[in-house]
């Protein structure tokens, strides 16, 4: 199954809802996806250097997108402590 450029975006794009969700195309035939908040706008996440190629499946999209949750997920909870 082959998938257009465009479609792999915008099918990783609404997997985010309600979560702002951008996919860029990099010279490389990469895709930086950035993940932001929608109400404060905070980016939850930035991948760079997505293998385009590696994305040839509904699969390997739902994996992608699985992984990338799975990791905000984790970092959410995540404050910084300072120590004075």
């Amino acid at each position: 199954m082959f998938l257009s450029t465009l479609e792999i975006q915008n099918i990783i794009e609404r997997s985010f809802l309600p979560s702002v969700c951008t996919c860029n195309m990099e010279a490389d035939q990469s895709l930086t996806i950035r993940v932001c908040d929608c109400m404060t706008g905070k980016v939850d996440m930035v991948a760079t250097h997505v293998p385009l190629w590696t994305l040839d499946s509904p699969h390997a999209i739902a994996s992608l997108v699985a992984d990338m949750r799975q990791e905000i997920e984790v970092h959410k909870g995540v404050h910084p402590t300072f120590y004075i």
